[in-house]
């Protein structure tokens, strides 16, 4: 009695944590998987593993649609962490854009550059050092903003 309540609890587990899964591969071959369809996604779900085993394989079948569903889980999550990711350095990003931009338009604007000395002095620049400076900070803001303006 107790092995026939088990294997129906089995098999009900996880038709009740059942959530559609979708399983695509991308252009470079690898195997995504979402709870969102896309084109050529195919639906995949612990159900259809269960459902495909003999019912004397409860044990099997539930240990096998338990790993895939750890599986399409963790790949979720590689993907949820992926996509974090790109956001984050992304906004790292812009935001070293937006200090350059800021640099290269307080160097245009100031009648004259300076550096600060080891005692705290400031040192002026020469017009062709300033120039220098400015052709520098111009350079540094579009290899900062190149990737931003691209977005």
């Amino acid at each position: 009695m107790y092995r026939a309540l088990i294997t129906v609890l089995l098999f009900a587990l996880p038709l009740a944590a059942q959530a559609d899964v979708y399983r695509s591969v991308d252009a470079q071959g690898h195997v995504q998987y979402s709870d969102t369809p896309s084109p050529g996604a195919q639906l995949v779900t612990s159900a259809d593993v269960t459902a495909a085993q003999s019912p004397g394989d409860a044990d099997k079948s539930a240990a096998q649609a338990q790993k895939i569903n750890a599986e399409i889980n963790d790949r979720l999550s590689q993907q949820a962490a992926a996509r974090q990711v790109a956001q984050d350095t992304a906004a790292a990003h812009e935001q070293q854009c937006k200090q350059a931009k800021e640099a290269y338009q307080s160097a245009i604007q100031a009648r004259r550059l300076f550096t600060m000395s080891a005692d705290g002095q400031r040192q002026y620049l020469t017009d062709d050092q300033a120039e220098k400076q400015r052709v520098n900070y111009r350079m540094a803001m579009e290899a900062a903003c190149k990737d931003s303006d691209s977005q």
